[in-house]
């Protein structure tokens, strides 16, 4: 007879990888058009700090190929795909509902429609690599150390203050 492993269901963890994912977006984003452009630029659709399309691709990336975490070529190829995917659709779903492109990836090598190229999924990958080979193991740590009440507050805290921008950005700024 087989034995059943139950795993463990956190919502804490999974919240914790899309916002370091939302927080990590941004500032990747905001160090390159500094260093292309020479200029700070706020690329997100929201007012604070992060980039909620990241925080969705963190997550994919983790539910779909943390499996794989022993085999850092498949999740490197499987997250090229799957980057990009999400932001095609993303790039797709903004255009069409607020006629603005966020990124334009038009002229740049193997580009689909503008909305994603090789140099964005291939980036994309290797963060894929460091959330599974690093952050994934160091969210495991944090929750651990400081327990699960602890984790609570700390993830209800700050899905009120995103939900709070995300609120104020559809009422202000858009």
């Amino acid at each position: 007879m087989k034995k059943v492993v139950k795993k463990e269901f956190d919502i804490n963890k999974l919240f914790f990888i899309f916002f370091l994912g939302c927080l990590a977006g941004y500032i990747y984003e905001v160090v390159y058009y500094l260093v292309d452009d020479g200029i700070f630029v706020n690329r997100g659709f929201l007012y604070g700090p992060y980039l909620p399309v990241y925080g969705v691709g963190a997550l994919l990336i983790y539910l779909l190929l943390n499996r794989f975490r022993k085999n850092p070529v498949i999740v490197f190829l499987l997250s090229m795909f799957v980057t990009g995917v999400v932001e095609y659709l993303t790039g797709f779903w903004m255009w069409h509902v607020y006629k603005r492109m966020w990124w334009d990836y038009t002229g740049l090598f193997l580009n689909i429609d503008g909305y994603v190229c090789f140099r964005s999924v291939f980036t994309f990958a290797i963060g894929a690599l460091v959330l599974i080979c690093i952050f994934v193991p160091l969210i495991d740590k944090f929750i651990k150390k400081f327990g699960k009440k602890e984790s609570s507050i700390l993830s209800i805290t700050i899905f009120v203050i995103m939900l709070t921008d995300l609120i104020l950005t559809l009422l202000y700024r858009y």
